[in-house]
Order: structure tokens, then sequence, then C-alpha cells
């Protein structure tokens, strides 16, 4: 039986870990603890905003407890101390991980039982540690520039993002619980059979080895069931065992632009444990030499973007992550980064349902302590990481630190060789670093340097800052610093000056909606410019692009392309375009002439998708008259056809003057696939 513990908790803030449990005991046993915050939580949302520190966390609960009861916490932030009836359970380190402490055989007799939860969240030691040298493993929720106070010495820790985030449940009356099933597939090269294993962990109360039966089912794609019945020995305490099934004819998922997702459940059940069941698909992925992607042995380009769904866990609904998922496909994404954090399941889950690839980050960014006991802790939590996601059909990459610097040669190997342990069947990347990161046209240089298509062959972060609509941005900014700027509080909220002004050169304007409009013109431009150049280059040094990044984690200003509140910037709407799996790609050479004047333009037709557009045609078109056309061209799946300058023998009408739309069209049987728009000027003298 598995009894929910969430509700309204009472709590004590120790902003230095001062109380005892004795003392905080007696103050909740005797009702003088008068806070109460929901479980689960954040606390920074519930009563104690920007708190650094530790909190205790105290309730009730009536149960008559079996000889064999387990306390299972779903997600605790950071540090956990537990103790039940005044009797310590354990200690936990971590932010993402599920635990369980099991409750003493002494204590099953009792029915009342109160529980306490010591949560400690500290600030790190600003210089020594923190931000170099850090030692919590939190990546973005501890040291990042798009949450509050960004990388700021001073601010640069607030929004703690301590407290019970995740759901605390009570599992008694059965002797045996099954801790986790782990799935792992492994195809023929035909991809016409599979074999299926599934270990099983399990944890107990048995004081001698039991032989148990288990029936075992798995539920295929079209609902059909296999059935099978096993007897297992298994020994008291913890353990593990494996069974296999054999499939003829798996179905494989896919991404959403390359297919379909059927997905397969594995339950076990046995009378001593009921069911446990989990959720997988089949599918392979691996790179080659050049870094070419391959999806059930198909090459992909990759059109990705970066996300971090939001700075506090326990806000992200089921609804809301799905609405940012479902813009992520709408946006031709198909594959996101988890961006040094390990999300909430419900966000995997949804990817899995979508058909959207997960690039999933370790929580390691920028630079940690060296120390042995450092590296230790970050290959026993990476090792957690990837046996919680493992079994998301989404989960493509496993990546363990984001701009490591010099430490991608004495950390991550560890990593690596840990995430290998546990899955050797996705690709495991040691670092994203530095020198992946174009930011041409932010941090340095102009948008145009992306012809150049810098750092590739995966490129897995570029773009640009844009500021939010005004309506979005007067929500979390005061008028009074809203305009003229405040650029202490905007900075705060994450925006560049020196970027905006110094090398972007984007014009303020004279009012907030103009700086909005310019700011977003500008972002919408790089993003433009820099994934035309990209896709121009696909398989030809250029494997995939991940843009930086989706949508803001708290209100702030930052380089997303949706708002905290799910209103899409401009930039939102070039990437859609840019990211199209069949598209006409066009670089204007040239964007004023003289009448009767020779288009100078160049155009790449490329199809990301596994089937072919078949017979296409290109037209041209200036104003309402139609300048030429060519073709046909067959484009086959997964191909790239060039159309250099040399071949585009067009000339512009000649009574056209002044401002003129120029569109490129591409067509195929059944209409339009791509188009291209782009105003031009003609002119008696260019």
């Amino acid at each position: 039986m598995i009894s929910s513990l969430n509700g309204s908790w009472q709590f004590q803030a120790d902003p230095n870990s001062e109380l005892s449990v004795n003392k905080v005991r007696e103050s909740f046993l005797f009702g003088q603890l008068t806070g109460a915050m929901p479980v689960p939580s954040n606390w920074h949302n519930n009563g104690l905003p920007d708190f650094s520190g530790t909190v205790w966390f105290c309730t009730r609960f009536h149960q008559i407890l079996s000889s064999f009861s387990l306390l299972e916490f779903k997600g605790v932030d950071y540090f956990a101390d537990v103790w039940l009836n005044g009797e310590y359970l354990g200690h936990h380190e971590g932010y993402f991980q599920p635990f369980t402490f099991r409750i003493p055989d002494f204590l099953y007799l009792q029915a009342e039982h109160d529980l306490i939860i010591k949560v400690t969240s500290p600030k790190e030691e600003a210089g020594p540690v923190w931000p170099w040298k850090k030692t919590l493993i939190k990546g973005i929720f501890g040291h990042h520039d798009c949450r509050p106070g960004a990388n700021s010495p001073e601010f640069g820790q607030d929004m703690n993002t301590g407290g019970i985030w995740n759901s605390v449940s009570l599992h008694t009356g059965l002797p045996l619980w099954i801790e986790r099933m782990a799935v792992s597939s492994e195809l023929n090269t035909e991809h016409t059979s599979a074999v299926i294993n599934v270990q099983v962990y399990y944890q107990n109360g048995f004081t001698l080895p039991k032989s148990v039966f288990f029936n075992l089912a798995l539920t295929h794609p079209n609902g059909s069931v296999t059935h099978e019945k096993v007897q297992v020995q298994l020994n008291p305490g913890q353990g593990s065992f494996c069974y296999t099934f054999f499939l003829k004819k798996p179905k494989l998922w896919h991404s959403w632009d390359t297919g379909s997702q059927p997905l397969y459940t594995a339950a076990i059940t046995c009378d001593l444990c009921g069911e446990t069941r989990v959720t997988f698909g089949i599918k392979t992925v691996s790179t080659d030499d050049k870094k070419q992607f391959f999806l059930n042995g198909k090459r992909l380009f990759l059109r990705g973007t970066n996300v971090i769904p939001d700075q506090l866990l326990s806000t992200l609904s089921n609804e809301r992550l799905e609405a940012m998922i479902s813009l992520m496909v709408e946006a031709n994404i198909n594959i996101v980064r988890v961006h040094a954090h390990v999300n909430r399941p419900e966000f995997y889950k949804t990817c899995d349902q979508k058909g959207l690839l997960v690039w999933q980050d370790f929580p390691l960014q920028w630079t940690y302590s060296d120390a042995p006991e450092f590296i230790s802790n970050a290959v026993s939590q990476i090792k957690d990481m990837v046996r919680l996601l493992k079994n998301h059909a989404s989960i493509a990459f496993w990546c363990c630190h984001n701009e490591p610097g010099e430490q991608i040669k004495t950390v991550d190997p560890f990593l690596v060789r840990a995430v290998l342990s546990e899955d050797s069947t996705r690709i495991v990347r040691m670092a994203s670093n530095y020198e992946e990161h174009p930011y041409d046209g932010w941090y340095w240089g102009n948008p145009e340097h992306y012809a150049g298509t810098p750092m590739g062959p995966m490129v897995t972060e570029f773009g640009a800052q844009a500021l939010p609509e005004p309506d979005s941005l007067s929500k979390f900014i005061p008028a009074n610093k809203l305009w003229p700027p405040d650029w202490a509080t905007w900075e705060y909220h994450d925006f560049q000056y020196d970027q905006t002004f110094n090398i972007a050169g984007i014009e303020k304007g004279k009012s907030i909606n103009q700086f909005a409009a310019n700011s977003q013109k500008y972002q919408s431009k790089v993003l433009e410019t820099a994934t035309e150049w990209y896709r121009r280059k696909r398989f030809n040094s250029i494997t995939g692009v991940f843009q930086f990044m989706f949508q803001d984690c708290w209100p702030s200003i930052t380089w997303s392309i949706v708002d905290y509140y799910g209103k899409r910037k401009s930039g939102f709407y070039s990437l859609k375009k840019a990211f199209e799996p069949v598209h006409c790609s066009v670089f204007l050479r040239q964007t004023s002439y003289l009448p009767a004047a020779r288009l100078n333009l160049e155009i790449w037709l490329i199809n990301d998708l596994w089937k072919d557009a078949g017979a296409v045609t290109v037209t041209v078109s200036v104003g309402k008259s139609e300048v030429g056309k060519l073709g046909p061209f067959s484009l086959s799946a997964d191909s790239l056809i060039h159309i250099p300058f040399e071949d585009i023998k067009f000339f512009i009408t000649e009574n056209l003057m002044n401002e003129q739309r120029l569109i490129v069209t591409l067509a195929g049987e059944k209409g339009i696939l791509s188009e291209f728009r782009s105003e031009i000027k003609i002119g008696e003298k260019v």
C-alpha cells in the first residue's frame, strides 16, 4: 500500500543550521511551530524567498506499519536528514534523485508517527568556493547567467532552489518492494528482432532467502500482451534479477519528423509486491567519426535548442511542460538539450510521447572543485541520473559537463566511464565546451561571421539576447525602472548592457516598445543568419545545431525565443522557418538593383526527411511578376541541392521601381513546400 504524505507541513527556518532535532521535535510536538508550507514545493515560493540554509519540515501521520515499511522521497534539494519518531533514518545529498529509507522494525507497532526532515540548501562561500570551485552538484540551479542575478558575485545565488520539491510517500503492507526496473534493448543488424532485458531492483523484509513467482507482461504498442511466469530466488535485503523478452519485428521509436513513437510497457506482478510498470521505446542511436548522428541506422540532421524549463521544479505542471514541448515541435526542433540540469520525470515522458529527442546534460555548469571527494560524489550522482532516466525512449545523448574548460581533462573522464558503466546504448559526450559555442554577433564579431559556419561539426550553443514584449516586461520590472531603464534592475534580470549596445549595436529608441522591437529584430537576424548558413552545410562540415535558448526559466531578459509567460518572440518564427525539414534557403547576395538588372542570389534546397520530396520546382518572383523558374529537381530523402549564382539567370522586370517583394517558392506535386520572402530596392541609382 502506498500512502501520500503530501500536504501542509510545519516548518522552522534555521539559517545557520544551529538547531538540534530534539529541540525542533519538542517545539513541533507541543505546537510551537507556527509556519506551514505545502509539500511538495520550493520554499522560495512559500514564505522563504531567497532563503539559503536549513529548513526543518515536520508532519504527523496515523498508520499501523508493517514489519517492512519504507519512506520514499521523489525529490529534495539539496541535503536531507530524516527522523521518524525521533529515530534517525539517514542522509541524502543531491537535488534530482528519488531515495528511500527503511523504517526500523521496532517502530512498526506504533500508530501515531512524527516525521522530521532537515533540508539544507546553502549558499556556497563566495570567493574561495563559488563560483569556480563549487562543490554542490546543482548545475544551472546554482550558477548560470540565466538565473536571478546572473553570475554576479553578489546576487548570483539568489532564488535558492531548496525544498521538498517532489512527493513524499509511505510504502507499507507488503514485504517486497520493486525499487526500479531498468530496460535495455538489443536490435539485430536488420532491425527485424530485438532482445529486451529488464533488470529488476528490489528491497524486502525477508530474514531468509525466498523463492518467489513473478508474472511478467510486455504490452505492445498495438495493445497485445505477452505473458511469462518466472520463479526467482530472492536474497534478504536488497538485490536484483534480470528477465528477457524476445521480439520479432519490433516497432521502433522515432523522432516526430522521421516516424511514429510506439511505446512498450513492461510490468512485473506478484502477491508480495503488487504491480510495477515501466514504459520504454526501442531504438538505436550512434555517431560516426564525422559526428554525423544516426537514428535507427539512418542519418539525421539535428535541429536543436537548449532549455531550462523553470528555475523552480515544483512549479512545473504537466500542462506547462506539454505546452513548452509542443512549441518546440511547432518550431521544427527535433532535439532538445536539457541544459546543465536534470528536470522532472514528466518532462522526459512528454518528450517520449511527442517524439522529441533529448540531449541530457549532467548538472555541472562551469568549474568545480578538483578534490577527489568531489569527483567521487559526481561519479555517484551521474550514475543516479542515468539510472533515473535511461528507460526514456527520447534520450539520445548523455553529456557530462557544460563549459568545463580545463576540467574536461581532470574531472570529466571519470564521469564518462561512470555513464558507460550504466548505459552503453546512448551517445556519451565528455562535455559541451566553449569551442562549439559560437556567439558571433553577441559576445564578439557580427552575424555575418556565420557564413564561415564556425565551431562545427556539432554546434551546441549559439544565439543572442532579445527583450520580451513590453507587456511581459511590465510584469516583473516596475514602471519607474522599466522606462527609462534602471540598468541595475535590468542586469539583475540577466540583461547584458555591453553586448546589447557595444557589440550588437541595438538602438534603444525613444520608448520601451521601440527598444523591444529593435532587440527582437536583431535576435531574429542572428538566428536566421546563423541557422541558414549552418543548414546549407548539412553533412558538409555541420551535423547539427542547438540554438540557445528556448524559454526563460524565470521572469527575465535572456537568449530565449519564448518568454517566461509563454509568449513567442520574433526569433521563434525565424528559427521555425530556418528549421523547416524541407526548406528553401536563399542567400541574397545583393539587395539593391537597377531596373532590369540580373538578380544576385544563391539557393539551397534541403530535405532532412527520410522520404523523397519528389519532383520539385523553384519559382522566383519580384513584385507581382514571375521572373523565372528552375527545375524540376528530384529532391530525394536526406539530401541537399545547391543552385549557384551562375545557374540563376533571372532579371528584374524593367518597369519595377522602389521597394519590391522578392519571393522564392519551392513547390512539389502537392503544393508549396517552402517559401522565402525578402524586400529588395530597385532604383535608377544603386
